[in-house]
C-alpha cells in the first residue's frame, strides 16, 4: 500500500532535515514510513552524515527496495551482497586495506571486467585505480557501505590467507632470520646461537598458522611425548597442526619467553608478557602465560587481531531494534550503561563500538582496562597493575579529578569500584562497566549482593546488556533441512510463531563441514543479547531487592527479548544452529 506525503503532519525533523528525492520516493512506495525515517534522521544528526547515507547503513529498512531506486536515480545496477559467496580468488584480487579505505568489494570476473560492488559507483578515478592495480576493467555495481565493509569483514581470512601463503613459502631453512625480521619481532643475534634457528622458524611458523585459521588462542599443552598444540578457531579448542616433538618442546617454550622478556631459567612459577608483529602494516599484539605441569610448561598465546573485528554495532549481530534502543541510551549525559556475559563473549567489542559513535574532540573519554585489547585515538586509555598498587579503584579516583565526560571500566568486582562508578554517573558523568554475570536481571542482583545501596543503584543504572557469541553456519556447505515437530517444540516455539510460516514448512539450516570450516560446519560468529531497561517498574524492584526471576519477568514485560529468543531468531534466519544457541543460552 502506497502512502502519499501529505498524510504526515509536519514536524520539526521536518525543518531540520528538508526531504529529499530519495526520501520521497521511498515514503511514496511503501518502502519506508515516517516514524522509521524520523529514527534515521535522528541517527544521521548523531553520526554527522547524510540522512540518505544512514537509510542504507541504519539496517531498519530493507535494502533491496532502496538500493533499486538509487540505481534507477544514478543508472547504475545494484547488487544485494548477502545473497551471494564471491570466489575467494576473484575477491583477493584486491588488497584489504583498499577495499577498506575506497568501500569496493569484488564479486567476479567475466572476460576483460572484473564486477565490483561499490558504495559510488560514479567515480570514474576509483575504476582506473581497480584498472591499474588488477589489470581489468571495473564495471560498476552499487551496494551500501554497511553491506561492504560486513562483506570484506567476512573475507578478511581469505585476504590473510593470500599473505600469509606468500610468507609462509619462505619460511624454509635459508629463511629463518628475514621472515623473523618481517614479521617485525626483535631477535638476539643468531650467530651466537646457530642450533635455535631451526625452533624461531618453528616459532614463526605456529604464529603464522594461527593468524591464517583464525585463532583466538594458541595453547602448547605439554603431554608425555610431544608439546601438543591447539588453535581456538570460533571459541572452540581444535588441534590442526602436528604435534611438536618432546625434545624440541622446551626450546620453543625459551623461544617464546626471550620474545616476550621473560626469564628462562625460572621454570615451576607461572610467568606472562607479552609481545607484537606487524603484518603488512597491521599490528597483532599476543598475551603470553606460562604455568608449570607435570610435563613441563603450558604456554597460552591470547592473539589479540585488532584488524579481525568490526567496531560497528550494526553489524556485529544484534537485533536493529535492539541496537536503536540501545543507542538510545548513549545520548544519554550521564549513568551506568552496564555489559554482561562470561570471558570472550564480545563485550569489549561491543563497548568499544559504543565509544566510537560517542568519540569526538568534544567529549573528554577515559578508560581503566585489564588488558587494553583495542587502541582508538583522541581517547584517554589506562592499564592497571595491580603489582604496584595500579588497581580499578585507584585509577578512577584520578580519573574523576581529570575532568572526564565518558568512562569506561575494564571490570566492576568490588564495592570499592562500584561505589566509585556510581558516585561518577551521580555527578554528570556516562559510565561503561562490565560485569560477569549469566544474564541481564543478574546483573542488578550482583550490583546489590556486592553492597550497592538500592536506591543508587535504581537511580544511576540506565540499562544492562548482555550477550554471546554464537558459531554462524559455514555459507560454503550449508544445508538446508525441514524441521520436525520435536525440534519446533525444543525451541520454545508457540502455535502464533509458527503459524507465522502459513503452510509452508519451517526450514532450518546446518553445515555438513568442509575444508572452509575445517569440517566443523561452522566459519565465523556472531553477537546474541537481551537489552534490560531500567524502567519505574524495574527500579521499584531494585529499591525492593527483588529476586532476578521477578526482575527478568518484569523486564519481558516492558519489552526485553530474552537471549535464548535472539538466538532462535538466528536459528530461523538460518545463521546458526539451535545446538549451538542451546549451547550458549539457558533455552527455557
Amino acid at each position: 500500500m502506497s502512502h502519499k506525503l501529505d498524510e504526515y503532519p509536519p514536524d520539526i525533523m521536518d525543518a531540520r532535515f528538508p526531504l529529499t528525492s530519495l526520501e520521497k520516493e521511498l515514503l511514496e512506495s511503501g518502502a519506508l514510513d515516517r516514524a522509521t525515517l524520523r529514527k534515521i534522521q535522528a541517527m544521521a544528526m548523531e553520526r554527522g552524515v547524510f540522512v540518505e547515507e544512514e537509510i542504507l547503513d541504519s539496517g531498519l529498512v530493507e535494502e533491496e527496495p532502496v538500493l533499486k531506486i538509487v540505481s534507477q536515480k544514478y543508472n547504475v545496477p545494484y547488487v544485494l551482497l548477502d545473497t551471494i559467496e564471491p570466489n575467494p580468488d576473484v575477491v583477493t584480487r584486491l588488497e584489504q586495506d583498499f577495499c577498506e579505505k575506497n568501500t569496493v568489494f569484488p564479486i567476479r570476473i567475466e572476460g576483460s571486467y572484473i564486477h565490483i560492488a561499490m558504495s559510488d559507483p560514479k567515480n570514474i578515478a576509483l575504476r582506473d585505480r581497480i584498472r591499474d592495480l588488477c589489470g581489468f576493467s571495473a564495471k560498476s555495481y552499487l551496494a551500501s557501505k554497511g553491506a561492504i565493509k560486513k562483506k570484506i569483514f567476512e573475507y578478511r581470512s581469505h585476504f590473510r590467507k593470500k599473505i600469509i601463503e606468500t610468507l609462509l613459502k619462505s619460511v624454509g631453512k635459508d629463511q629463518g632470520v628475514h621472515l623473523t625480521r618481517e614479521l617485525g619481532i626483535e631477535i638476539e643475534d643468531l650467530r651466537k646461537l646457530p642450533e635455535q634457528t631451526e625452533v624461531i622458524r618453528l616459532v614463526n611458523l605456529l604464529i603464522l598458522q594461527a593468524l591464517q585459521f583464525h585463532a583466538s588462542d594458541i595453547h602448547l599443552m605439554p603431554a608425555e611425548d610431544a608439546l601438543h598444540v591447539r588453535f581456538r578457531v570460533d571459541g572452540v579448542l581444535q588441534e590442526l597442526v602436528t604435534p611438536i616433538s618432546y625434545e624440541k618442546a622446551d626450546q620453543v617454550v625459551n623461544r617464546i619467553k626471550i620474545l616476550c622478556d621473560l626469564d628462562i631459567t625460572e621454570h615451576r612459577m607461572p610467568q606472562d608478557g607479552h609481545f607484537n608483529i606487524k603484518l603488512e602494516g597491521q599490528e597483532i599484539d599476543f598475551r603470553v602465560v606460562t604455568s608449570p605441569t607435570i610435563f613441563g610448561e603450558k604456554v597460552v598465546m591470547r592473539v589479540l587481531d585488532r584488524s579481525a573485528t568490526i567496531l560497528d554495532m550494526r553489524h556485529l549481530g544484534f537485533a536493529p531494534e535492539m541496537v536503536l534502543k540501545f543507542r538510545r541510551h548513549l545520548s544519554r549525559p550521564h549513568g551506568i550503561i552496564a555489559m554482561t556475559g562470561p570471558t570472550g563473549s564480545g563485550k569489549t567489542t561491543t563497548l568499544y563500538s559504543a565509544l566510537k559513535i560517542l568519540n569526538s574532540k568534544e567529549k573528554n573519554i577515559t578508560t581503566v582496562e585489564n588488558p587494553i585489547e583495542y587502541k582508538m585515538g583522541d581517547i584517554t586509555q589506562i592499564q592497571v597493575n595491580p603489582d604496584i598498587g595500579l588497581t580499578f579503584a585507584h585509577c578512577l579516583r584520578s580519573i574523576l579529578r581529570q575532568d572526564p565526560d565518558i568512562i569506561l571500566i575494564g571490570e566492576i568486582r568490588d564495592l570499592e569500584t562500584s561505589e566509585i562508578a556510581i558516585r561518577a554517573s551521580l555527578t554528570g558523568h556516562l559510565v561503561f562497566a562490565t560485569l560477569h554475570t549469566n544474564d541481564a536481571s543478574g546483573a542488578i542482583t550482583r550490583l546489590l549482593d556486592m553492597g550497592v545501596e538500592p536506591y543508587l543503584l535504581a537511580s544511576t543504572l540506565r540499562c544492562v546488556l548482555s550477550q554471546r557469541l554464537v558459531r554462524l553456519v559455514c555459507k560454503q556447505c550449508m544445508t538446508e533441512y525441514v524441521a520436525d515437530e520435536t525440534v519446533l517444540n525444543d525451541m520454545g516455539l508457540s502455535i502464533d510463531d509458527i503459524a507465522k510460516y502459513g503452510d509452508e514448512p519451517i526450514k532450518l539450516a546446518y553445515g555438513k563441514g568442509c575444508d572452509r570450516c575445517f569440517n566443523t560446519g561452522f566459519y565465523g560468529r556472531s553477537a546474541i543479547g537481551e537489552l534490560l531497561e531500567t524502567e519505574d517498574d524495574i527500579r521499584s524492584l531494585i529499591i525492593n531487592h527483588a529476586h532476578t526471576v521477578r526482575i527478568e519477568e518484569t523486564a519481558i514485560k516492558h519489552g526485553m527479548i530474552p537471549l535464548y529468543k535472539d538466538g532462535i531468531r538466528k536459528v530461523l534466519a538460518k545463521e546458526t544452529t539451535f545446538e549451538e544457541v542451546a549451547s550458549q543460552t539457558d533455552v527455557l
